[in-house]
C-alpha cells in the first residue's frame, strides 16, 4: 500500500485536528470474519470522530470483492 502515514485528514467539524493512526478493522464477508490490520485512519482526539481516505476505502472494497489489485510503489 501507499505510504499513508503522511496523510492529512484536515479538521474535524468539532474543531479538532484529526490524528493519524493505524487500526484493525473487522468485517464479516460471506459469513466469515475478516481482519484487516494497519488500516490508516484519522481520529479526532476531541470528539472521537473517525475518518478514512477514499483510496483506503476503495482498497478495502477491492479486497472484499476478491479482485486482483496493483500494489502502489
Amino acid at each position: 500500500m501507499a505510504d499513508y502515514a503522511k496523510r492529512d485528514y484536515g479538521r474535524c467539524p468539532c474543531g479538532g485536528a484529526y490524528d493519524n493512526r493505524s487500526v484493525e478493522v473487522r468485517l464479516t464477508v460471506g459469513g466469515k470474519v475478516v481482519v484487516l490490520t494497519d488500516v490508516p485512519q484519522g481520529a479526532c482526539p476531541n470528539c472521537g470522530s473517525r475518518v478514512y481516505k477514499a483510496e483506503v476505502l476503495e482498497r478495502i472494497e477491492t479486497l472484499m470483492k476478491g479482485t486482483k489489485v496493483r500494489k502502489a510503489m
